[in-house]
């Protein structure tokens, strides 16, 4: 407005040549000073009008400008008549309130907002006379807000005493709200998500069968004419109540976090998922029908996720193919080239050995629909966890790459708040909540590191996603959370918890690298920051299990055999039956027990010689003789648990078996398992065993396997730096296994001693020596001061 009044005013004088303005020295424009009067309403409305602007300025005394007194002494400009606006009914007005009142659950006036908005709808429907399709959307708002307030936990609080009898409230705001809905044809939309409400509100109350009744009855209801979006919203939610058998509290009770069994999301039974996957198979087949692709792709990828998540392992890869091609993905399994001899015609001749041209850079699928690159982000993560458990390295590596493809170009920026669209053809679109992208963002890390088994190396993958996998998760954790208006402060909960395991899951995977690589104070420090962390989020209880497995390898690792039996019996007590952390526990105290008496038949009394000094005595208990029986059990729980726990089976059952061809076959399974999984750490250990039944029988064979497990176990703790592996004065300092290493020294000893090399004769015992002094430093080696006790 001033702009234009100033612009009009050395306009107007202009127009005057004896203007005391229009000497040969005129005043700055930019120092006049332009008296804004009422008077000159006039003249500013028609500009004000072309620049888009109104004017409300009263008139003036009149100006001694000539050309001003021209212009004010016409008749004035009036303004264009504005239509009146009419007031809103007051039910009209309180009825809308909620959808402008709404907030995220993570802001700060959240409360306020559900609580003006409960108080606008109940004094809506306390007006008389109401219309019904406003009675009904009334009715169905305060269900909708009392849900969210119930599934936020302020029910049950008793600081927030506005949420109390909410229950109840939403029961009779259903009732109402269906019976008007089925009185009048016209609100049959607003049936069909009471019903939905209805069911959550029953499984909240722990009436499962119920809530599922409804559901299906719901499904059963439909018309043809009705919108697709509204079948395709009651599938998804029978499917939720099929898998998630009912409700945990948001915060885990303390008296529940010293319990002895872990309170672990209860699982479905194996008729519920079946059951799930049946609806997600009619969701599908419905969708081809109606040529609803991306409804069908969604049921692709929900029939992995229910697979993978009961552990249904033989249906996972079929299934995963399915969806991966109707996203249009396909992937060639990665391998590693091996180093090719030139031909010895151009060794011979000089000729310069022909390089093989570089591999072609591969590039991948990008998504610019939100909901493709969520079902790609999702169906890639599943894939890798699927091909991790089953140990083929081969096709992790294509879709870990693309994984990281898609990360790096900001797919997830395309739904930040954790929703997605889908667009139908007829009726409203379809919105499907799908994992959070912070969520997503953090568990890429831990994905990549769990699929990345070799801990050989100077910087293993495996311990470097894990570790800027920690690093990103202390910044992203500072930064706000996205939310959408409609989620609950249960939602909020439910991604901090969810973030808080991610965090316990990378620091479990850089404390088991470490032990891996005999980094001993980097994993007793890793787990103790453990331990702190999952007490400080209540979540001790579901790790438990788990570190005290780590306590066990770790004791193991250390040459603790009495300290390691009693942890892997707290970790196989405290998991839940049949789990991998509850197998693995089992197969390492029997691995544990088959060495001990393996190790007394061959020292007797003296067999604690060379172990740690700061162990327990060894319990002299029955259960710790390992009979065949109980170690074939051992060996079937291991079977179909993944490639790991395959190949440490084979590893078992060739201790167990008398007859060395047989141990010969097990044992070369097992190494085809650990080499396809690139699990080096294990792969050493077999090509020990396997040697060790070759060293009599075929020398050169055993030589070689020797070397390759003295390359692996000197790799299992290689320093970052080249330079750090020599002391001061350029002499090796032994890396690495050094229980492991000083066996292999001591069968290559034999080796050259049967081979009459009395140069390596000396040099390997110069080596062995080393060797044999890191063994003792390491029987020295205390777990700590007071070293912790196994969870009881």
């Amino acid at each position: 407005m001033p702009a234009t009044a100033s612009s009009t005013c050395r306009t107007a004088r202009s127009f005057d040549p004896n203007d005391e303005m229009a000497d040969g020295n005129p005043r700055p424009l930019k120092r006049q000073r332009i008296q804004l009067e009422s008077s000159m309403s006039a003249l500013t409305v028609a500009d004000a009008d072309d620049a888009g602007y109104s004017s409300d300025l009263t008139s003036l005394p009149p100006s001694s400008d000539p050309a001003l007194r021209t212009v004010y002494s016409s008749s004035p400009l009036k303004p264009p008549s504005q239509p009146e606006l009419k007031p809103l009914p007051p039910a009209v007005l309180l009825v809308s309130l909620p959808a402008l009142l709404a907030h995220p659950p993570n802001h700060k006036f959240y409360v306020h907002s559900l609580v003006l908005s409960l108080t606008a709808l109940r004094k809506c429907l306390a007006l008389p006379a109401l219309s019904p399709d406003i009675e009904c959307r009334a009715w169905t708002g305060l269900a909708e807000l009392g849900m969210r307030v119930i599934a936020g936990g302020f029910s049950q609080s008793e600081e927030h005493v506005w949420a109390r009898g909410i229950e109840a409230e939403v029961e009779k705001a259903l009732s109402r709200g269906s019976i008007i809905a089925q009185k009048h044809p016209s609100l049959r939309a607003y049936k069909h998500q009471l019903a939905l409400l209805q069911a959550q509100l029953s499984q909240w109350q722990h009436k499962t069968k119920f809530a599922r009744n409804q559901i299906r009855n719901l499904i059963s209801s439909l018309m043809p004419s009705d919108p697709p979006h509204i079948l395709y919203s009651a599938q998804l939610a029978l499917i939720s109540l099929l898998t998630t058998p009912a409700s945990t509290p948001t915060k885990p009770q303390p008296e529940r976090a010293q319990g002895r069994t872990p309170p672990t999301s209860p699982q479905p039974s194996p008729q519920d998922v079946y059951a799930a996957l049946a609806v997600v198979q009619d969701m599908e087949d419905h969708a081809i029908a109606q040529k609803h692709k991306h409804v069908a792709l969604l049921a692709r990828v929900l029939r992995i996720r229910i697979l993978v998540a009961a552990n249904i392992w033989k249906d996972v890869r079929a299934a995963t193919q399915s969806a991966e091609t109707a996203l249009g993905l396909s992937y060639e399994g990665a391998s590693t080239p091996k180093p090719r001899k030139p031909p010895p015609s151009q060794v011979d001749g000089g000729a310069q050995t022909q390089q093989p041209p570089p591999a072609p850079e591969q590039t991948f699928i990008m998504f610019e629909d939100a909901f493709e690159a969520a079902m790609a982000v999702h169906l890639l993560m599943l894939s890798i966890v699927y091909y991790t458990h089953t140990g083929e390295a081969a096709e992790v590596s294509p879709r870990l790459s693309h994984l990281h493809s898609l990360l790096d170009s900001d797919v997830l920026e395309k739904f930040p708040e954790g929703n997605v669209e889908i667009v139908l053809p007829t009726g409203p679109s379809l919105v499907v909540q799908v994992t959070h992208p912070r969520i997503l963002f953090l568990l890429a890390f831990l994905v990549s590191s769990a699929s990345k088994r070799d801990a050989v190396g100077r910087k293993p993958k495996r311990k470097v996603f894990a570790t800027e996998g920690l690093a990103t998760w202390d910044t992203e954790v500072a930064r706000e959370i996205a939310f959408s208006t409609w989620a609950s402060a249960g939602d909020v909960e439910e991604v901090e918890e969810r973030l808080a395991r991610i965090k316990a899951d990378l620091m479990s995977e850089l404390v088991a690298v470490s032990i891996m690589r005999s980094e001993f104070d980097i994993a007793e420090e890793n787990l103790n920051n453990l331990i702190a962390h999952t007490r400080t989020y209540h979540i001790f209880p579901h790790f438990a299990a788990r570190i005290a497995l780590h306590h066990a390898h770790l004791a193991h690792a250390l040459m603790r055999p009495s300290r390691a039996l009693r942890c892997y019996r707290a970790a196989a007590h405290h998991a839940e039956r049949g789990s991998f952390v509850h197998v693995a526990a089992l197969a390492g105290e029997t691995a544990l027990c088959v060495g001990v008496q393996r190790r007394k038949a061959r020292m007797g009394e003296a067999w604690r010689t060379g172990l740690s000094e700061m162990d327990d005595p060894w319990p002299d208990e029955e259960d710790t003789e390992v009979h065949l029986e109980r170690g074939m059990e051992v060996v079937k729980m291991c079977r179909g648990m993944g490639g790991s726990l395959e190949a440490i089976a084979q590893v078992l059952e060739a201790c167990f078996t008398a007859e060395i061809l047989k141990a010969k076959q097990h044992l070369k399974h097992a190494l085809e398992l650990a080499s396809k999984a690139q699990d080096n750490h294990l792969r050493a250990l077999v090509l020990a065993l396997i040697a060790a039944h070759y060293l009599h029988t075929a020398g050169d064979h055993a030589r070689t396997m020797l070397q390759t497990c003295e390359q692996l176990a000197a790799g299992l703790g290689a320093p970052p730096t080249k330079g750090a592996s020599q002391g001061a004065k350029g002499t090796p300092v032994v890396v690495g296994n050094a229980p492991l290493g000083l066996w292999v020294g001591e069968r290559f000893l034999e080796l050259f001693k049967r081979a009459g090399k009395e140069a390596r004769v000396q040099k390997q015992t110069v080596v062995n020596a080393q060797l044999e002094k890191a063994v003792a430093d390491l029987a020295r080696r205390g777990l700590s001061a007071n070293p912790p006790e196994p969870v009881s």
